[in-house]
This record gives C-alpha cells, sequence and structure tokens, in this order.
C-alpha cells in the first residue's frame, strides 16, 4: 500500500508541473497577484518608495493564487473524465464496475466498456 501511495504521489507531481498547468497558473498568478498587490501595497508602489514595501506579502499574494491554480487544475486532470486527453500514462480503475484500463499520454480517455457515459475513472 505504502508503495501506492508513492506512485500516486510521482503522478500528481508530474501532473502539476506539466507545461500546460504551469503555464496557467503563471499567467493567473501574474494576473491576480498583480491587482492584489496593487490593492494591498499600492500607494508604496506607485509613489516607488520600495524600501517600505513589504516583500514577503509582496511575494505572498503572487504565490498563494499560483498555488491554488496548480491544485485546481492538478485535481480535474488527475479526474480522468471521459472523453478528455491523459496528460500522462496511467493504469485507471472504473469507481462503478471496477473495470481497469491503462491510457498513454495525450489519449483520448474512454468509456468504461460496462458504465459507459457514466464512467469515473480513478488512479489505480
Amino acid at each position: 500500500m505504502y508503495v501506492l501511495k508513492i506512485k500516486h504521489y510521482k503522478i500528481y507531481c508530474a501532473v502539476a508541473l506539466s507545461q500546460s498547468i504551469v503555464n496557467r497558473a503563471l499567467k493567473v498568478s501574474l494576473f491576480v497577484g498583480s491587482m492584489l498587490n496593487l490593492i494591498n501595497q499600492g500607494d508604496v508602489l506607485l509613489s516607488l518608495h520600495i524600501e517600505d514595501l513589504n516583500i514577503t506579502k509582496f511575494l505572498l499574494t503572487y504565490f498563494i493564487p499560483y498555488s491554488v491554480t496548480t491544485y485546481t487544475a492538478t485535481a480535474m486532470k488527475i479526474e480522468f473524465q471521459i472523453g478528455t486527453k491523459s496528460i500522462i500514462d496511467a493504469d485507471l480503475k472504473c469507481r462503478g464496475c471496477g473495470g481497469k484500463i491503462h491510457v498513454k499520454k495525450d489519449a483520448l480517455i474512454p468509456e468504461c466498456s460496462k458504465c459507459g457515459i457514466h464512467t469515473q475513472w480513478r488512479l489505480q
């Protein structure tokens, strides 16, 4: 059972570090972080009194949206919804009937032969 948890951890990390998720998280972080920094420290930023800038708050204001976006996107990708492309090679098990399949990276995730459109895949 312990090896299974490590295997899942590696898969989650691979998905979280995939180019599409990193790019999306960076874009959201840049936009949301900038807006929040203007709200929270706008007077300091606009007056260019950088010595008064709270660096910890400044950096966390970018880090938090990056983390939330990465977590959300990773959780969605790990759901392996039918009709979407698999972001990694994975062994999946149907939650409904227990059927098993292997999907390759960039392959469309199929329906379970027994559950059809009600298929809900999870990692084995």
